[in-house]
């Protein structure tokens, strides 16, 4: 009969798989948002709106200069400029964004607008 030494095996440690899975936590927690993202509607036509409505066109420069139908405004009277156009479909607000306006310039002004209660925004040229 033979005999052979028994190897003592030493116990797994779980040093390195602790490790492992504080890392992808850290990961995961580093590479996801926690930020709430908000809904603006966008609708593709206004029924009724024919030749004749002629739109208010709202110019972004940029760097928070605008102007409306070529009158210069400032961004803390934009709400009060929008004011005659709310409640009305026919009434159109097209918003034209230039090279220099950045994609949250956009965004304040159709969040303006709709505080305002323009039913009707066109948007042309986002950057």
């Amino acid at each position: 009969m033979r005999f052979e030494p028994r190897v003592k095996r030493s116990p797994i440690s779980l040093t390195s798989l602790i490790d492992v899975i504080f890392l992808l936590l850290l990961y995961f927690m580093l590479a996801s948002s926690f930020s709430r993202y908000h809904q603006l509607p966008v609708s593709s036509a206004v029924a009724g709106a024919g030749a004749g409505a002629r739109p208010a066109l709202l110019r972004l420069h940029g760097e928070g200069k605008m102007d409306l139908n070529g009158q210069p405004l400032e961004s803390a009277a934009l709400e009060a400029a929008l004011a005659p156009f709310a409640n009305d479909p026919l009434k159109i607000v097209a918003v034209w964004t230039g090279p220099g306006a950045a994609v949250q310039d956009s965004v304040a002004v159709l969040a303006a607008a709709r505080k305002a209660g323009v039913k009707a925004v066109l948007v042309s040229g986002l950057n």
